[in-house]
Formats: structure tokens, C-alpha cells, sequence
């Protein structure tokens, strides 16, 4: 192979199929201590391809576990988001970051379940 056509090659971008991409966010959840897959009770887990027009890998929709929803209860479960889209773009190259960049999006949006604010998540590392 010549080094013009290697250089494309490692340069394109895997493609993930939804049932993959919501296997690597599985695993992400099933490896959260036993405590945290319990608050996730009745959050709803949902695989996106919105990233790119919310600028996002993940994102939080719902109350603090333990607060006060913002419409005063019986609406929409809690969500998390996992973006396919953008985790796949900046890091589906490489199987072994995406899975990375997935499990920290995971833990980084169960931080905000769990009441941390932006600052408290980056001050966990996540």
C-alpha cells in the first residue's frame, strides 16, 4: 500500500452502528458502582445523534436526584444523552479513546445526576 493511501486510510473515520455505539454505553454504565447504577433507577439512557447541534458529547435533562423537578413532578423521566455523533466524529478513529471519551461522557453526565454542577464534574476529573 502506498503511503498516500495508508495515511487515508488510518485518517477515515470508523462507522458505529447504533446497536455498537449503545454496547460501549452499556458497558460505561455497567461498570459505575453498584450505588450509582442504582440512582440511574429511572433516568432514561438515550443514544443521540444530536451532538453536533447542541455543541455536546452528553447531556443532562432533568432534577438533581433528590431536587425538585423544574415543572413540580409527573412529567418526563430524568435523561441522560450520550451523543453518537460527536464522540464518533472527534474520536471514532481510534476504538480504544472512543470507549474512553464514552465512559467519561457517562460519568461526567451521572455527576450531574447526582447533583455537581459544571465546575463540581471537572473537579472530579470528569
Amino acid at each position: 500500500m502506498s503511503d498516500a493511501r495508508h495515511e487515508q486510510t488510518m485518517n477515515e473515520q470508523r462507522h458505529y452502528s447504533e446497536q455498537e455505539f449503545e454496547e460501549l454505553v452499556s458497558s460505561a454504565l455497567e461498570e459505575l458502582p453498584i450505588e450509582f447504577q442504582s440512582a440511574l433507577e429511572h433516568v432514561a439512557i438515550v443514544v443521540s445523534d444530536r451532538g453536533a447541534e447542541n455543541h455536546a458529547y452528553g447531556m443532562y435533562v432533568g432534577s438533581k436526584l433528590g431536587g425538585m423537578p423544574f415543572f413540580g413532578g409527573g412529567g418526563l423521566p430524568d435523561e441522560i444523552l450520550i451523543f453518537r455523533d460527536t464522540l464518533v466524529r472527534d474520536f471514532g478513529d481510534d476504538p480504544n479513546r472512543l470507549r474512553a471519551h464514552v465512559i467519561q461522557t457517562v460519568r461526567h453526565e451521572v455527576g450531574h445526576h447526582l447533583g455537581f454542577n459544571e465546575a463540581g464534574v471537572r473537579k472530579l476529573g470528569l
